[in-house]
């Protein structure tokens, strides 16, 4: 009988160990990770959004780095989009070059 509660405390020292252990390698992982793909606008939302200035509409368009910008093309204005949420403020906008943009 007495070995049978050895075998048992062992058996849970080792599953708690293996807990831990695994627990310690998702964390380590995740802190590794690269960053998570670019998620664009969906279109829906896209249709619905304005100009904050002018309350015309915007386009989606990314530059030559590959970040993204709703762009107002009457106002010369764009706004960031950062993990595919769109930044509209009006002190987040910026002018912006057409040549440097490309319709995304």
């Amino acid at each position: 009988m007495k070995s049978f509660f050895r075998l048992l405390g062992l058996l849970a020292v080792a599953g708690i160990a293996f807990v831990v252990y695994r627990a310690m390698q998702q964390q380590s992982s995740a802190a590794g990770a690269p960053s998570p793909a670019k998620r664009s606008i969906s279109p829906d939302l896209l249709a619905i959004l304005a100009d904050p200035g002018d309350k015309g509409p915007v386009e989606l368009m990314s530059d030559a780095d590959g970040r993204e910008w709703l762009v107002n093309r009457r106002n010369g204005f764009r706004y960031p989009v950062e993990n595919g949420i769109p930044i509209m403020l009006l002190e987040e906008g910026e002018k912006h070059r057409d040549s440097a943009l490309v319709t995304g």
